[in-house]
């Protein structure tokens, strides 16, 4: 008896020694590892604010404004210190009903054997304007340029020559059976998810001079930069106002738009280049944009119209007359040349027939509308003259060209703000987000051997080896 007692005695401490080695260990272990996350947890933030930091420095943080545009007059500072007080007026100008509404032919066919690309989401789709929506004297037949004569139609006829004195501007047909009108601020311009890149390359490819920029002469290398600063201004604004397709949040993508845009300075200066042809085009046509009747059949709307077209021309012509010299850039311009510029804008207006997006399909052919519009005005000898015989959709393209550039101009600043201040709010979520991680996971060692700790006074009062061996001895005594 006493013998198997002893032997019980001697498995019970050595139950208890084996117990207390391992719970020893496993404490070890855990408070090792728990020392080791903390030590990484320090290594990788630091790291990270490394990393951060010096690309927080790295980044440029303003687009720099140096030098003059290029084949222009003005230099770029200017010219964004004026589009400054310009925005704010053609913004609001451009909701105003007789500004907002374009009418665009969206049934043409493709004329170009361009790749299908189907848009799938329902963004590219667009709301049109119903007739109760139009003022009245908008339909009138007066107003129809189907009937107005074949040469106030701006037709390029290619089947014979023309002489210098009978060329006339073609851009855009919009025959009555088909043209729609569509509200630009109720199917605003944004990303739709539409990859159009195939559209741009055929524009590139087929409407531009090709070869060198430095080789050419200004001339050809005008027009190249004309729909440089055409395609800038359209990434922009797609990624000033993206669409989260999933969300169908939109937001500001500066990360898009400095994959696009702002990566590529010379992009940018093409952009300042096309605002400062279409800021010239208005100035020259200030008096017949001012005798132009602003008629919506809305008074208090068309009078405040009134009011912010006159405060852009006063302020166009007071800040900056000659922002691009068209006598002095095109005194040497061929008629053939001339016949280049039309044919390229009239095809661009074709081309852009070929997208499947509503939506970027109005807004491309509006701009490029107003672009060719510009040109009309620039390239005609009596400008102020001919633009009192611009008609409601030129004048309507050409303004809310002048506001899509000059917004796009407006958002280089916001871009590069934004993304500095996500760089530099990344820096503070770094050490916010590891400074909290590392006080928690210390202030979970020191728990854990507190409560290790209570643990072990508990055992105190529990038979531990010294008091097993006392047991044991005791018993052989007896």
């Amino acid at each position: 008896m006493k013998l198997q007692e002893e032997n019980e005695t001697k498995d019970e401490i050595s139950l208890l020694r084996e117990e207390k080695e391992r719970r020893r260990i496993k404490k070890q272990w855990e408070l090792k590892i728990m020392g080791k996350c903390i030590k990484w947890l320090i290594y990788v933030e630091i790291v990270a604010l490394i990393i951060s930091t010096i690309n927080y420095i790295l980044l440029e943080k303003e687009f720099h404004y140096e030098g003059i545009v290029e084949d222009s007059c003005q230099d770029l500072q200017t010219l964004k210190n004026i589009n400054e007080q310009i925005f704010p007026l053609l913004d609001e100008l451009s909701y105003k009903k007789y500004f907002k509404i374009f009418r665009v032919n969206l049934e043409n066919d493709c004329p170009f054997g361009i790749g299908e690309y189907i848009c799938t989401s329902k963004k590219c789709v667009i709301c049109t304007c119903n007739s109760s929506e139009i003022p009245s004297n908008w339909l009138s037949p007066q107003s129809w340029p189907i009937n107005n004569p074949k040469d106030d139609f701006a037709f390029w006829d290619s089947e014979r020559y023309l002489q210098p004195s009978e060329w006339i501007w073609h851009v855009e047909d919009v025959e009555n059976d088909k043209g729609v009108y569509v509200d630009l601020k109720l199917n605003p311009e944004a990303f739709t998810g539409y990859q159009g890149q195939h559209i741009w390359d055929v524009i590139y490819k087929e409407n531009c001079y090709q070869g060198s920029i430095a080789e050419m002469c200004k001339e050809k290398r005008a027009l190249n930069k004309l729909i440089s600063g055409l395609h800038t201004s359209i990434s922009t604004q797609l990624s000033e106002f993206y669409v989260d397709l999933k969300t169908n949040k939109t937001y500001p993508n500066y990360s898009l738009y400095f994959q696009r845009v702002g990566n590529h300075p010379e992009r940018i200066k093409n952009l300042f280049f096309l605002y400062s042809v279409l800021f010239r085009a208005i100035i020259l046509a200030t008096p017949g944009i001012q005798s132009y009747d602003i008629n919506s059949l809305s008074f208090e709307d068309d009078l405040r119209s009134k009011q912010l077209l006159n405060q852009i021309l006063a302020l166009s012509n007071s800040q900056c007359s000659r922002p691009f010299d068209e006598q002095q850039f095109f005194k040497q311009i061929t008629f053939e040349q001339k016949k280049d510029y039309q044919r390229y804008i009239h095809n661009i207006s074709r081309i852009m027939d070929c997208v499947e997006c509503q939506k970027c399909k109005v807004f491309g052919k509006m701009q490029t509308y107003g672009l060719g519009t510009a040109l009309k005005i620039l390239f005609s000898e009596s400008p102020s003259e001919f633009s009192g015989r611009l008609k409601r959709n030129e004048l309507v393209a050409l303004i809310n060209t002048f506001a899509k550039v000059s917004s796009s101009v407006n958002s280089i600043d916001l871009m590069y703000e934004r993304r500095g201040n996500y760089h530099f709010n990344l820096i503070i979520t770094i050490i916010i987000i590891g400074s909290v991680l590392i006080s928690f996971m210390i202030v979970m060692r020191i728990l854990y051997k507190d409560l290790d700790r209570k643990i072990q006074k508990m055992f105190l009062g529990m038979p531990g080896e010294d008091k097993c061996e006392k047991v044991g001895e005791k018993k052989k005594r007896d």
